[in-house]
């Protein structure tokens, strides 16, 4: 939905919705290991948040309960962004450590647990 349909109010609601969906989809896609795609998000909320700019204070505050839901749903994607990150750069790293061990032809040892110190 593009910035000029969001002018009406009523277009917001729905507009906030979709967006929720797709957020929650997108959480579920990253844990099942799948690629995610944020391409647009951002556009999506700045037409929201323009289009709440424009109304006066009282009728863009009924938005609030609905944009705090969305803030909520945008951290705990984060969260599982940042998760899966450290994963995956632990993973790398005891794919790492094994390689090196097979290639000087030493047992693997058990990389060190916690964060790394690079």
């Amino acid at each position: 939905m593009n910035g000029a349909a969001l002018l009406d109010m009523t277009a917001v609601e729905p507009e906030l919705e979709l967006i929720g969906l797709a957020i929650s989809d997108t959480r579920v896609a990253l844990q099942a290991g799948g690629v995610i795609d944020l391409a647009g998000l951002d556009d999506r909320i700045a037409a929201i948040c323009a289009a709440l700019e424009i109304h006066p204070p009282e009728t863009a505050r009924a938005m609030l309960p609905k944009l705090l839901v969305l803030v909520q749903d945008l951290n705990m994607l984060s969260a599982a962004c940042a998760q899966v990150q450290a994963d995956t750069e632990l993973a790398l790293r005891r794919v790492s450590v094994s390689r090196a061990s097979q290639a000087y032809g030493k047992p693997p040892l058990s990389p060190i647990p916690g964060p790394s110190r690079d």
